[in-house]
């Protein structure tokens, strides 16, 4: 599965739109944590809103103080409203077809994350869109920045400020902050996106990099042109560990074979790579990130 590109609008005969979109929760942790807001807005590439989406849902646990303190949505507001079972099917058909709708968020790791384990708890597949992380493209685009949160962000640009973490609320202003970065126009390898995550396998990597989970599970060696480390875009070879996500950037956890040292590296950063095949394996190629 990959990003949906211009190329793939055109051959079906339809425009790529965007959803932009916000989760509220009664707290951090995806696995015991629950969705009690959704917040979503579809969009075209001009900008041009085209719908938006609202739902309060009944989380079925306590609402934790410190969430509320966050988003003010208590237990007696949600206890009218319905489940997430009850809230998917309506969920789904706005998200439309995943050919030629790509979703958005600020940290979306956290948001797909959430997402699919709504779904898993549902006994529902995810769908197959891709969510375009924000806050990695504002990471890249303005590192000067003084933080990259949503609201500093929103401040920088203008944006609308009312009912700061609230699901639309902060779902346009996800629109918002994707049109003044340009969004729309950046090439598809200088963009970060998860899959929803898939419960049943439980490994939240970037579109484009499912190769190296094979690498990791087997131990084997990956040789790999890194731009933007001390040594420059010499190649080097890398035993990879993990794949975490930190502040909304990708990062690759791995032995490093030049020094020795365990260290993370950017994904965006990495510009090809070659798993090293061992003795008993055939070899595999060089592959450069494809997540367009």
């Amino acid at each position: 599965m990959r990003l949906v590109t211009k190329r793939d609008c055109l051959a079906v005969g339809m425009t790529r739109e965007y959803v932009a979109f916000d989760l509220e929760t009664t707290g951090l942790m995806a696995e015991t944590d629950r969705v009690v807001e959704i917040g979503a807005v579809r969009f075209d590439e001009r900008g041009t809103e085209l719908a938006r989406y609202e739902q309060l849902v009944n989380p079925g646990r306590p609402m934790s103080p410190a969430a509320q303190a966050i988003h003010g949505i208590s237990d007696l507001d949600l206890a009218g409203a319905p489940s997430i079972s009850d809230v998917i099917p309506g969920w789904l058909d706005f998200l439309g077809n995943a050919e030629v709708t790509t979703l958005l968020a600020h940290n979306a790791a956290f948001d797909a994350a959430f997402l699919g384990r709504e779904f898993g708890r549902s006994h529902r597949d995810p769908p197959s869109h891709t969510v375009v992380d924000t806050l990695a493209l504002a990471r890249r685009l303005i590192p000067q920045a003084r933080d990259h949160r949503l609201e500093t962000l929103s401040r920088l640009f203008g944006l609308e400020q009312t009912f700061a973490h609230r699901a639309l609320a902060d779902s346009l202003r996800v629109k918002g902050l994707w049109l003044a970065l340009g969004g729309p126009g950046v090439p598809d390898q200088g963009l970060v996106g998860y899959p929803i995550l898939d419960v049943r396998g439980a490994v939240l990597i970037p579109r484009g990099w499912e190769r190296l989970l094979a690498a990791i599970a087997s131990g084997s060696r990956v040789r790999m042109q890194y731009e933007g480390g001390s040594r420059g875009t010499e190649p080097r070879e890398i035993t990879p560990r993990q794949v975490v996500s930190r502040g909304g950037v990708a990062y690759l956890v791995a032995l490093c074979h030049l020094d020795a040292f365990e260290k993370s590296f950017r994904l965006d950063r990495v510009k090809q790579y070659d798993v090293i095949p061992s003795r008993a394996s055939a070899a595999t190629g060089t592959h450069s990130p494809e997540i367009s």
